[in-house]
């Protein structure tokens, strides 16, 4: 039976992060992508130049559209940019009993540019994390979730508590230790480190999206979350290992050699 994955975010049209990546994850996984655009950027693999808001009216109407013919099994939420478009992104959510919500906290792009204004980051903690199932915050979104130096292991794990404390289960991407990649799920009760050694490349435009739509769609697959957050670890690792140039920036990743891997 197909699967069904919803994804909201932002669409990258260089085709390495955002919607897009979040489509060739979950298409490459076997399910299938519906999309919700929350803004329109004009980016390449140097940067983002320009970005579009859209408005928060019509991401809802793109939702509901979806919501109103067929629910999806699991759904992917990554760049939101304003409080607004949070806001009524939570509370379709809730509303509708959406379940499988995974939340990549966007606040920046890899190149520096903000993808979240500031008056949207108390909006998206006290209304949108409760929400959610879980969270995949990298160690500076896992920073600015808290309030925290995020630097290490140890950090990892303290801001994994006080996230979980707000709702949702917590899986802190380190891809940006100093001396190992660690990945760390906490759900309240334990702590699960997936360890692997770091990958030296220049292909890594859109990691953070490959692993939360590769997380959801596990779980619209079927697996608990634990299994979810170890799959997306292994199979984002082998997206960046079958990663290539896509001009004269940073490379991108390649969900579609990573799945034929599993």
């Amino acid at each position: 039976m197909k699967r069904y994955v919803l994804a909201v975010g932002g669409s990258d049209s260089s085709g390495g992060a955002g919607i897009q990546a979040d489509i060739r994850t979950i298409t490459s996984l076997g399910a299938h992508a519906f999309t919700a655009a929350t803004a329109v950027t004009a980016q390449n693999s140097r940067g983002v130049l320009v970005i579009h808001r859209v408005p928060a009216r019509v991401v809802l109407e793109q939702i509901q559209a979806v919501l109103h013919d067929l629910a999806p099994d699991a759904v992917k939420i990554g760049m939101l940019l304003s409080g607004t478009t949070a806001r009524e992104v939570a509370r379709v959510v809730k509303r509708n009993k959406l379940s499988c919500v995974v939340l990549d906290p966007v606040l920046r792009a890899s190149t520096g540019k903000a993808l979240l204004e500031p008056a949207a980051l108390s909006v998206l903690k006290k209304e949108l994390l409760p929400v959610v199932s879980v969270v995949t915050p990298n160690l500076d979104e896992a920073q600015a979730l808290t309030g925290k130096r995020v630097k290490n292991l140890k950090d990892m794990e303290e801001a994994s508590k006080f996230i979980k404390a707000m709702g949702p289960d917590v899986v802190i991407t380190g891809g940006h230790l100093s001396k190992e990649c660690v990945d760390l799920f906490y759900d309240g009760k334990e702590f699960h480190r997936f360890r692997s050694s770091k990958i030296r490349t220049k292909y890594t435009h859109g990691t953070g999206c490959v692993f939360s739509s590769a997380l959801a769609t596990f779980l619209a697959l079927g697996y608990d979350t634990f299994s979810s957050a170890k799959k997306a670890h292994d199979f984002t690792r082998q997206a960046i290992k079958e990663g290539y140039p896509s001009g004269r920036g940073t490379g991108t990743l390649c969900p579609e050699k990573a799945a034929g891997t599993l």
